[in-house]
């Protein structure tokens, strides 16, 4: 049920994404829709901060409702993710740079798979363009995988 269509995202949303945490929400979210409560239990969190979490993430247009049902009296809200993909905002001069980020939980493997496939990724790219006798832009392309420390307070 993921969906890798690209969103553009401004800045501030660019922060809201950024927390470890948030990224897990939004990952889990791209599957299925969930409650705040059902996340919590997934990601073994406290409900009261996935849920304010997740009320972020909605404010600020990265999640959508998905349904809302009552259940004895309760009112139960699904989420979803609206996507996976983000593309933050380019700065002066950068109107034809695209940046993507994905937040993602990897092993050491599944870092070096990823790594090893991007490259040759890359070859086959740098082999198409020379190949390709059309006008070209010229550009850098850049890829990393930065680790990023959770908070273990939450």
């Amino acid at each position: 049920m993921q969906n890798y269509e690209v969103m553009d995202i401004t800045l501030k949303q660019q922060k809201i994404i950024s927390d470890p945490l948030r990224g897990q929400i939004i990952s889990l979210l791209a599957e299925k829709p969930m409650t705040s409560k059902q996340t919590a239990v997934e990601l073994g969190k406290n409900p009261g901060t996935i849920y304010y979490h997740i009320k972020q993430l909605y404010e600020h247009g990265i999640l959508e409702l998905d349904h809302v049902e009552t259940v004895k009296g309760i009112v139960e809200k699904y989420y979803k993710a609206k996507t996976t993909v983000f593309r933050g905002p380019g700065g002066i001069g950068e109107e034809h740079r695209v940046k993507n980020r994905v937040p993602l939980y990897l092993s050491d493997t599944l870092m070096d798979d990823m790594q090893e496939e991007m490259y040759e990724l890359f070859k086959k790219y740098g082999k198409k363009a020379r190949a390709d006798k059309t006008a070209k832009i010229p550009c850098i392309v850049e890829f990393s995988i930065t680790e990023i420390q959770e908070d273990k307070n939450e």
